[in-house]
């Protein structure tokens, strides 16, 4: 039992090393961890609060400057949480999330979002998720992988179908917004499911 307790140890180290150091690339993007020289671009996102209705589970709130740069910092702990910028033509498109990592029992959760209206709409999330998850399912050994979408975000959940995702529940009126309560979908999709999909 010691003996595979610290095999254990020795592999989730390895794979907490690996989400590290990040780099993939895909035909159009590239995909590698988040730089403190990124946060400005990430402004547009953080700071649009249409976008911020969907995309942040707590309450809702924008963010820019230093209140941005907290927020990145805090996120991102480089343990349980890792956030990955992804590049196409070197300019910052879009930020990936990976977090409530349990590596013992094999699953994690991500999402994604791009940062305006400009890098939407032309098949950059698709192709950053496939290649993002290829890796995290070939490379990290996962099991499956998790994925929160609040209702009446249906560009995300047709996303997330797209690529393989199932409807595995619902946490109803989970979010409020307002006077609001919205419910809150949970997808899986399981190692054994994935199908790369040819984003272009």
């Amino acid at each position: 039992m010691h003996e595979n307790t610290d095999v254990d140890a020795v592999q989730q180290d390895k794979r907490i090393k690996m989400l590290k150091n990040v780099f993939l690339q895909g035909d159009r993007v590239i995909i590698r961890n988040i730089k403190k020289d990124d946060y400005g671009a990430l402004t547009s996102l953080f700071s649009d609060k249409n976008v911020m209705y969907y995309y942040l589970p707590g309450k809702l709130q924008t963010f820019a400057g230093s209140e941005l740069e907290d927020l990145m910092d805090d996120w991102n702990d480089m343990n349980t949480a890792f956030l990955f910028t992804v590049l196409c033509e070197k300019n910052v498109v879009g930020l990936i999330s990976c977090e409530s990592i349990d590596f013992d029992m094999g699953h994690l959760e991500c999402g994604i979002a791009l940062i305006n209206s400009a890098a939407r709409g032309r098949g950059l999330a698709t192709e950053a998720m496939t290649v993002f998850i290829d890796y995290l399912f070939k490379n990290l050994g996962l099991h499956r992988i998790n994925a929160r979408i609040i209702s009446g975000n249906e560009t995300s959940a047709r996303l997330f179908r797209r690529l393989g995702f199932k409807l595995e529940g619902r946490q109803r009126e989970y979010v409020r917004r307002d006077s609001l309560y919205l419910d809150m979908n949970l997808f899986g999709l399981l190692a054994h499911e994935w199908q790369p999909l040819n984003s272009t």
